[in-house]
């Protein structure tokens, strides 16, 4: 192996790291299985996967299908097998059989490893065995081309156009050095066709599809009588006129060799389409559109905790209530126990009373005892007498009875009576004597008894015995209640634990509802989504069978895409081997085995300037007699490794050019050079853009060196011109030609070459031309076509396509607007360029602006702002701009003030003051700026309070000063924030001196007005930010709308000596709401911090990193306004604490104030 493919074989190995000879390229263990993301349904079959902000080469793919974004499933019928793929502009169309669900797919693949293609050029590398007219390349031993007088193609060509179709139609190796439209491609595919009617065998290569699709594009319309094979396109074709060309496209070819099978396939695909247009299977398919994204699952569980949410309301509202009622009964026991102690101390209070009464009571009833002792004594004494007096009674009337016989028959008796009479009379004066004595006994302890209790009874008035049994009753009866409530405080305190438990209980079994549940399930049952899932699922039951031959046609269909597959893995090699003109990428050039096993007699790499050493030197290896490297050294070279080595005897071979290698580097160079063909005459541009591309990159620096010529025909500059520049320096004052840095990486990006790149890409698509929007930074093309996409403006025909140089070099657009975003306030990348620069930065940004010039057949347009290109030093891209744009009369760049036309009424265009392009400019501006409304200091607040009444999500609103006006627009920001929109305003801090003059007015009624509008904003909005020096005007509704300029909402003054001219621009789209929420951080700055020393809320302050290399210029904190006095000089100071808003930002904040 040469020394010098060792040194270049070392380079691309420590492109791939440490393990680039352990491994092969085609490792299994590099292989990835991943997603690349979702698809769009285009029609039955095919789909979309948009592949602007997503690098997706299909060729670096395989297993390609579509599945839901979790994944194939292991049974495999839940994916969908690609069976072709076209690469459109910024999409991916895919095919698949007609059968896959419209909705819920992405793209699935086996990707490779990041490093795939540099391990692969590795490997490459290692293979050459013979570099071949590689070696005479490095060594610069260039075969020499023809001379200038040469003619070629029966004189068809002639001069330079001789000289590269004899390089590539004659042995040897050469460089052709061809600018945009010097009819590279034209020679090209002459020289295709005439080496393949020799039956040379030719590999076509380029750094890119689209070069390699333009070359081969030219040859199969020059080439009569192509047969099918005879020139392959192997990859991608992105050219739709090579993609659907049968007779060159690879895929194509390989269809036609597998025709039966793709029948097949075709024939299951239809007898499965006939049996889903079934009525059931088309209700169950209209019912999967219409449950498109409604997850039953998730209603079921949203409804479930809505109605859990429901019984916890309930049990919560129980436990209130017996809470309530514990409380309650609480408190009627309190009362009746004070109520117990109420009486209780009645009755202590009354203590020697009773005693008293107690003792009254004992003596009367000693009295009560004795009369009763008495009472029985006199009662027997009565008693004793009635027997006593009968017995008299019938002696006396036995005395009187005549008769003997009556004596006689009384006899007995009255002796009985005689003898009992002195007993009768013992006996009654006995207890007559006994009851005299009790009586007496009697009498006499009543004597001494009753004084004593008539004057206990005295001592004890006025109590009395009734007193007492009432107060006896009232503790009896509080004592009752008492017990009562204490029985109901405890079946209270019962029912209350037996609720907490439950209620406990419920809590842990089930999580209550989440905020967006009552959404969901209103959102599910006002679309009737439960009813509609009911009747599917019923439905499924009853095309159980009609669903199972549906999926065994599924499978079956899937099965022979992988036949397919087979066979059509077999067929390509074969194709390739027999075709006698090759056109493929570098990159495809090696990773294909049948490509890169060749042999090919001719090698003929296009863009061969853009390409690394290490590609080309693998491509011309491979050439047996000729070799011809085709490129613009003017143009952006190879793309600069991260891993590129420090070493330069190694660096070098990645790092240069070609061109380079033999030591060209300028445009005398390339013309001096024996074995460099040079193309000066551009058929695609005009004289004018001519003349700049001559003054930046193609005029030699001799008078007589080499120039590029145009062959177009030169048009009227007043009427038609090639060059626009449209400045943008008024509209920096509203911010939309200020340039701004992006918060996540690098770049620029504005407002102001969107606005304008958008209105004129629709104006003249309108006109039928092609157009690309071409900027320097990735931040910019991402804003553009985000806005572009917003509007519906992309896809469509002819197209419009924005992105950076890098992605648009080798194309070709009738108009190509250059998005400079040069602001004039710090020179950008195109503001710093200069080719003749010993820096590689101001280098590549001539390079970048030549690139995006050059895309243009009829116009460019420069965007920029007049102070950048009038600021730009002598020999840099916008000096030349600027001297071809000076008035006179060889002026050939015309300029047209955007802030000028932007807005105007077409009664304010004045015909005769007017030019043509600035009428047609207003035309593009009024007629496509029409998502975008621009309103003055008088139609702006109808507008602006319209979509703020309108807003239902969130109102963003940057107003610095808030004066008067505030009173008209509070109303309505606060009726929003009581619909439940999030309102957010941003002001100034209190130590703003406009502030501090209004507070500080000799007019007492317009400083008091001035004090309360702060705490009447905060209590209207809710939420106020208050950030220090901030001078942006912008209301955002809603992340969609966007009112952005000059004029203040909450101060503007619409009368008087106050009323100022103002300006504000309508934007809608939610892409560009976004990419601004973000630049002004509107979401961290919403979450005002608290200080934790003295508890205010603090204010944002924006701060300048110091430090050398930091990721960016500045950093925001928290910090605390409040004034305290300081005890040792005793005046007042600012608290001083901080915080960081954003958390990567700590380490800027001073240690000693942060919190």
């Amino acid at each position: 192996m040469p020394r010098w493919l060792d040194e270049m074989t070392q380079a691309v190995a420590a492109l791939c790291g440490t393990r680039a000879a352990e491994r092969s390229s085609e490792s299994t263990e590099d292989r990835q299985f991943k997603y690349f993301g979702d698809v769009v349904h285009l029609e039955d079959g095919w789909y979309a996967l948009s592949t602007y902000a997503r690098q997706v080469n299909p060729d670096d793919l395989t297993e390609m299908c579509l599945a839901p974004r979790n994944g194939p499933s292991a049974a495999g019928d839940s994916a969908y097998h690609v069976i072709s793929h076209v690469a459109e502009t910024e999409r991916l169309r895919l095919q698949v059989g007609a059968h896959a669900p419209v909705h819920g797919l992405g793209l699935w693949a086996m990707g490779r490893p990041d490093d795939f293609l540099d391990k692969s050029l590795h490997e490459a590398l290692c293979a050459i065995e013979d570099p071949g007219l590689a070696e005479r390349l490095v060594s610069d031993r260039l075969s020499p081309v023809a001379p200038l007088t040469s003619t070629a193609c029966a004189g068809v060509l002639q001069g330079a156009q001789a000289q590269t179709y004899l390089a590539r139609t004659t042995p040897g190796i050469r460089l052709v050095w061809g600018p945009p439209g010097t009819g590279k491609t034209t020679v090209l595919k002459r020289a295709i066709d005439h080496l393949a009617s020799r039956n040379k065998r030719v590999l076509l290569v380029s750094g890119t599809n689209i070069a390699v699709d333009n070359a081969l594009e030219g040859a199969v319309r020059t080439r009569t009588g192509l047969l099918p094979g005879e020139l392959v396109r192997v990859g991608t074709p992105h050219l739709a006129s090579v993609a659907d060309d049968p007779r060159g496209c690879l895929a194509l070819l390989v269809q036609e060799r597998i025709r039966e099978t793709g029948d097949r396939r075709q024939q299951t695909e239809s007898d499965l389409l006939a049996l889903r247009d079934s009525p059931v299977l088309t209700r169950l398919r209209g019912l999967d559109d219409a449950l498109s994204g409604y997850d039953p699952e998730a209603y079921r569980q949203a409804h479930d905790r809505l109605a859990h949410g429901s019984l916890l309301t309930a049990l919560a509202a129980d436990v209130a209530d017996a809470d309530t009622e514990v409380k309650e009964a609480t408190g009627h026991r309190d009362h009746a126990a004070e109520a117990v102690r109420r009486c209780l101390a009645a009755e202590r209070s009354v203590d020697d009373q009773r005693a008293q009464l107690t003792e009254a009571v004992r003596l009367q009833a000693v009295l009560d005892s004795m009369e009763q002792e008495l009472l029985p004594s006199q009662s027997a004494a009565r008693k004793a007498r009635l027997p006593l007096e009968k017995a008299r009674q019938e002696l006396d009337t036995l005395d009187l009875e005549q008769g003997v016989r009556a004596r006689l028959r009384n006899r007995r008796r009255r002796a009985e009576l005689t003898q009992a009479l002195p007993g009768l009379v013992a006996r009654q004066v006995n207890l007559a004597e006994a009851a005299s004595r009790a009586a007496s006994a009697f009498d006499r302890q009543r004597e001494l008894l009753d004084p004593r209790i008539d004057e206990l009874t005295r001592l004890a008035h006025p109590v009395d015995a009734a007193g007492l049994t009432r107060l006896a009753e009232a503790t009896a009866r509080a004592r009752s209640s008492l017990d009562y409530t204490e029985d109901s405080l405890s079946e209270a305190r019962q029912k209350h634990d037996g609720l907490r438990a439950r209620f406990s209980r419920a809590q842990q079994q089930q999580p209550g509802p989440r905020p967006d549940d009552r959404t969901t399930v209103e959102a599910a049952e006002r679309a009737d989504f439960p009813a509609l899932e009911a009747e599917r699922t019923a439905l499924r039951g009853k095309a159980t069978t009609t669903l199972k031959r549906c999926r065994d046609l599924e499978k079956q269909h899937e099965q022979l895409l992988k036949e397919i597959s087979r066979l059509r893995a077999r067929a390509e090699p074969d194709i390739i081997r027999n075709a006698k003109v090759v056109a493929t990428t570098l990159a495809r050039m090696r990773i294909n085995k049948a490509v890169a096993a060749g042999p090919y007699d001719v090698v003929l790499v296009d863009e061969a300037a853009a390409a690394s050493l290490p590609e080309l030197i693998v491509a011309v290896a491979k050439a047996g007699e000729t070799a011809v490297l085709l490129g613009d050294f003017c143009q952006l070279g190879p793309i600069e490794h991260r891993r590129t080595p420090s070493d330069t005897k190694l660096s070098r071979w990645l790092t240069r050019d070609c061109f380079a290698m033999v030591g060209i580097g300028t445009p005398d160079e390339a013309v001096a050079h024996p074995g460099c063909a040079a193309l000066l005459t551009t058929h695609r541009f005009g004289p004018d853009l001519t003349e700049l591309v001559n003054r930046i990159a193609y005029g030699s620096t001799l008078p007589d060196g080499p120039r590029l010529d145009s062959a177009v025909v030169a048009r009227n500059r007043e009427e038609d011109p090639e060059i626009v520049l449209i400045t943008t320096d008024r509209l920096g004052d509203e911010g939309l030609g200020v340039a701004r840095t992006p918060r996540k990486g690098k770049g620029r990006w504005w407002t102001a070459g969107s606005v304008v790149a958008q209105a004129l890409a629709e104006h003249h698509r309108d006109q039928g031309e092609s157009v690309g929007i071409v900027t320097p930074y990735n931040a910019q093309a991402d804003l553009t076509h985000d806005w572009l996409a917003d509007q519906g403006s992309l896809h469509r025909s002819p197209p419009v396509e924005v992105g950076t140089a890098h992605r648009f070099q080798g194309r070709e657009f009738d108009v190509v607007v250059l998005d400079l975003v040069e602001d004039g306030r710090t020179p950008g990348w195109t503001g710093l360029g200069d080719l003749g620069s010993d820096r590689d930065f101001a280098r590549t940004g001539a390079r970048l602006f030549n690139v995006g010039a050059t895309r243009a057949r009829r116009r460019v347009y420069i965007v920029a702002a007049w102070s950048a290109v009038s600021r730009a030093a002598t020999g840099t891209v916008l000096a030349h701009v600027r001297e071809m744009a000076t008035p006179g009369p060889d002026r050939r760049v015309l300029g047209v003030r955007a802030a000028h036309l932007l807005g105007m009424k077409e009664s304010e265009l004045s015909a005769e003051e007017s030019t043509a392009i600035q009428r047609e400019i207003w035309q593009a501006f009024d007629g496509h700026v029409r998502w975008d409304a621009v309103y003055d200091e008088h139609d702006y607040f109808p507008a602006a309070l319209d979509a703020i009444d309108t807003a239902k999500e969130s109102i963003w609103l940057w107003a610095p000063w808030y004066y008067t006006r505030l009173w008209d627009v509070l109303p309505h920001l606060n009726a929003a924030r009581l619909r439940g929109v999030r309102v957010v305003v941003f002001v100034v801090e209190d130590s703003d001196e406009g502030l501090r003059r209004q507070l500080r007015h000799p007019d007492a009624v317009t400083a008091a007005d001035a004090a309360r509008r702060l705490p009447e904003l905060q209590a209207g909005v809710g939420q106020v930010v208050r950030i220090r020096t901030m001078h942006q005007k912008i209301l955002v509704v809603d992340e969609r709308t966007t009112f952005l300029g000059s004029l203040n909402t909450l101060s503007h003054s619409p009368r008087g000596s106050g009323a100022r001219r103002e300006i504000m621009v309508r934007f809608r789209g939610s892409r560009f709401a976004r990419t601004l929420l973000e630049h002004e951080h509107a979401s961290a700055l919403s979450r005002p911090a608290v200080c934790t020393r003295c508890g205010s809320e603090m204010e944002a302050r924006k701060y300048k990193i110091n430090q050398k290399k930091a990721p960016r210029s500045h950093y925001w904190v928290w910090a605390c306004p409040t004034k305290a006095t300081d005890p040792r000089t005793g005046k007042p100071r600012s608290c001083g604490a901080m915080r960081e808003v954003h958390p990567q930002d700590a380490v800027f904040v001073p240690k000693q104030r942060r919190i």
